[in-house]
């Protein structure tokens, strides 16, 4: 709603603005379009290649405004310290997915052959005690 508005003021205003203040007008678009680049940069974090978990945990630790200070919230890439806390929250939640890389190859693998329809029940319970 606050593009909208801010559409409607710039419609609005620009007649206005040029009529009386002719080429000096532009001035004032430019300072403006000009200031957003600090503003960004200051005060915006990157979002590509983040979840919108991510991104809550970032405001959440994060309690300073100005987010270039922060290396995780002004890098490109997603940084290790949220993909390593997805992976915990992951394993935390899921019944499958086990810190030991050996015991979630048994498991898939015995999920695999149930569907398949070929359930062994002794190598199902040798599974349980990985």
């Amino acid at each position: 709603a606050s593009n909208w508005a801010f559409n409607y003021m710039v419609v609005e205003i620009t007649p206005i603005g040029i009529q009386s203040l002719q080429w000096k007008f532009y001035i004032i678009w430019t300072v403006f379009n000009a200031s957003f680049v600090p503003i960004v940069y200051l005060f915006y974090p990157e979002t590509a290649d983040r979840t919108l978990e991510d991104i809550d945990r970032l405001f959440r630790d994060n309690q300073d405004i100005f987010i270039f200070k922060d290396k995780d919230a002004i890098s490109s890439k997603r940084p290790l310290a949220y993909i390593e806390h997805e992976q915990a929250e992951v394993r935390r939640n899921s019944s499958i997915i086990s810190a030991n890389p050996e015991a979630n190859k048994h498991r898939l693998a015995a999920i695999e052959r149930a569907n398949r329809g070929d359930f062994d029940e002794k190598a199902a319970q040798r599974v349980e005690n990985v």
